[in-house]
């Protein structure tokens, strides 16, 4: 019966069964986008100004990045090896998935050049995202699991060029809403990060003897400085 289990645990239909809670949620997620995009997109139409037009393209791009998760989840390749820590998987999905803690906070009335510089962050880092996400492939994941090793691209630069996009992505959106506290969001989303890359580093050790010789000569995050 054990192995059994394991061999089913190897396989794509035991893959896609872990995954779909995320592809529900995810499939929310891009709901709730929609409307927002064309509110943005209308604003824009009707007032000519850059700032809802930002917006909108910022909020296509989010919803680009989610469905492009949604479309990897169902065509990845197995992993050849995952964490068997409970605390790995729970600290990588909490890291994954806080961004939502900023709907609990009422929006800030910002000044135009403020939604101009959180437009322009969201968007840099989604797009970034989905680049990072599209070389990436049938190899992401957001558990803490191994399933191809990647070293060229954006990860011939840094090693987790994907979170770097993701904590650029939330600081603009962290600007949307009241402060001090999504701020406060924002600290906590990039904290979570830091153990969430240990023990992917940690599998991806396991799984492939190569990483270490690539994490030695690859920054973690910023080239040249960590």
């Amino acid at each position: 019966m054990a192995d059994a289990l394991r061999d089913f645990r190897a396989t794509k239909l035991y893959d896609l069964l872990a995954a779909s809670p995320l592809i529900v949620w995810y499939g929310f997620g891009t709901a709730g986008l929609w409307p927002q995009l064309t509110h943005a997109f209308r604003e824009g139409l009707s007032t000519g100004s850059g700032a809802f037009w930002l917006q909108g393209f910022s909020l296509a791009a989010s919803l680009v990045f989610l469905g492009l998760e949604i479309l990897i989840f169902f065509v990845r390749s197995p992993p050849v090896h995952f964490s068997e820590s409970w605390a790995s998987r729970a600290m990588a999905l909490l890291a994954a998935n806080s961004g939502v803690a900023f709907l609990i906070l009422p929006r800030a009335t910002i000044s135009p050049l403020a939604a101009i510089v959180s437009s322009v962050l969201s968007l840099s880092g989604s797009l970034m995202a989905i680049f990072v996400l599209g070389w990436l492939g049938r190899s992401f994941s957001i558990l803490p699991q191994a399933r191809r090793l990647v070293t060229e691209g954006p990860y011939r630069l840094v090693r987790h060029p994907l979170y770097l996009a993701e904590m650029i992505a939330s600081l603009g959106v962290a600007i949307q809403f009241e402060q001090p506290w999504a701020t406060v969001i924002a600290v906590f989303i990039f904290a979570l990060q830091f153990p969430r890359m240990h023990y992917e580093e940690a599998i991806l050790e396991k799984a492939f003897p190569l990483y270490r010789d690539y994490s030695a000569r690859t920054a973690k995050l910023l080239p040249g400085f960590y």
